[in-house]
């Protein structure tokens, strides 16, 4: 009985439970209020006749941004241009040439040089030229930038040396034929040539002339303008020799001719280009009449341009080597135009297998194996431009002493040329000769 009277106090306590909740839901609707929330999924809460909303994938479109272009600062145009210049790898490190256009200019910038930290190494006077060393490049900028509308003219001082004969070639169809001891006759000039050349001086600018017998007393005079201390190459007495040479085994063109010797390359072949304008600005000035340079580089140098210049003013012809590099091009200072490019040909009248060429290049002239004097007492067979070069300035001397006029002489000899059938790009007007006399 206890037990039955329980059970229905528990129901009777159940129902007022429910009836007291739902009277909360209705009084929570009536006053505005939010149903708790629940654990339950999204998709058993919804009723019925909903749909999950599902997710709209929303292209956001791209905002525009402002793009800042950050230019590098240009860099310094006097600067840039002696960078361009000076650190060429064919330049002579941490020197620089100065052109000046007066002796004045010139004058003012040796006083205030040490100023700027720049080291005075020489001059070049008759082109109001100076060759300064510097530690720093922002040295010579510096310097130029403070001369303002004054600035000198800026270049580099170039390596040059005499040219080397490249590595045999068995591609290569060039004339390798040996010209020996035909060299004279070839090119007309056999017989009595003692008087060839009296009265001329040929400046050879070289590497040196040395004491050698094919010489005659006094025949030579020496200048030095390398002043290294170091022993004498043969490379310059070999292209006397063809030029002024008596002995008959080392026969030259015309040998009462007098050598102007200037040192412009040490023992190795080199030199730079302000001390190759310097030695032709000293050969005119000492009254040479015909310059020989079997040497150059491939560098157009401003200072050279302008020792050449200087020459053509007191009419002093220049012959110069063209290059034994077998290249389309000449070197300078032969591809300078005033100056007389000379390139080789072998005893065929077949350009020379080493022999560059190029479409301003003047004459050809044998340069195969030639006998030439070496040291002081041997003779040696050498080929290469650098022998044509002083084979052509012993026919000028020959021909100026034969009677041809100074005026008519290029003329002369372009119409005395032994024609070969090749372009005149390889050989120019054609292969020297001696005017018929």
């Amino acid at each position: 009985m206890s037990d039955e009277r329980s059970y229905n106090n528990l129901l009777v306590s159940a129902a007022v439970v429910v009836v007291a909740f739902a009277a909360y839901l209705a009084w929570s609707s009536i006053q505005g209020l939010s149903a708790p929330e629940t654990s339950l999924p999204q998709a058993i809460a919804s009723g019925p006749n909903e749909r999950t909303p599902q997710p709209v994938a929303v292209k956001e479109e791209p905002q525009p941004r402002e793009v800042r272009v950050v230019q590098a600062p240009a860099e310094d145009p006097i600067l840039a241009q002696a960078k361009k210049l000076l650190e060429s790898p064919t330049a002579v490190p941490n020197e620089a040439l100065l052109a000046f256009r007066t002796k004045g200019e010139l004058a003012m910038f040796l006083r205030q040089a040490s100023k700027y930290g720049l080291k005075l190494i020489g001059t070049i006077d008759a082109l109001n030229t100076a060759r300064v060393g510097y530690e720093k490049i922002s040295q010579v900028r510096d310097y130029l930038a403070s001369a303002g509308a004054n600035a000198p003219g800026l270049d580099a001082n170039y390596w040059a040396s005499v040219p080397k004969l490249p590595k045999s070639d068995p591609t290569n169809q060039g004339g390798t034929a040996p010209v020996g001891d035909q060299l004279l006759q070839s090119l007309n000039a056999s017989g009595d040539r003692s008087s060839w050349g009296k009265g001329i001086t040929v400046a050879v600018l070289d590497t040196c002339v040395k004491n050698h017998p094919t010489f005659a007393e006094g025949q030579v005079t020496h200048v030095d303008l390398v002043n290294d201390g170091s022993p004498m190459h043969s490379h310059g007495t070999s292209v006397a020799s063809l030029i002024v040479g008596n002995d008959d085994r080392v026969p030259g063109v015309a040998p009462g001719a007098h050598i102007l010797d200037i040192r412009v390359a040490n023992d190795k072949g080199y030199s730079v280009s302000s001390v190759l304008a310097q030695g032709i600005i000293e050969a005119v000035n000492r009254g040479a009449q015909i310059v020989n340079i079997s040497m150059g580089s491939y560098d157009d140098s401003i200072a050279l341009r302008q020792a050449v210049a200087y020459a053509a003013q007191k009419n002093v012809f220049i012959v110069a080597a063209a290059g034994n590099d077998g290249y389309t091009e000449l070197a300078y200072p032969a591809a300078i135009p005033s100056v007389i490019s000379a390139g080789a040909v072998d005893a065929q009248g077949k350009q020379a297998s080493f022999s560059n060429s190029g479409t301003n290049l003047d004459f050809a002239a044998y340069g195969v194996s030639l006998p030439t004097a070496w040291d002081t007492d041997k003779m040696a067979s050498v080929s290469g431009t650098s022998q044509a070069s002083a084979v052509v300035a012993g026919v000028i001397a020959a021909n100026l002493t034969l009677g041809v006029p100074y005026g008519q002489l290029i003329a002369t000899m372009q119409k005395d040329a032994k024609a070969t059938g090749a372009s005149p790009a390889k050989v120019g007007s054609g292969i020297v000769q001696v005017t018929k006399h």
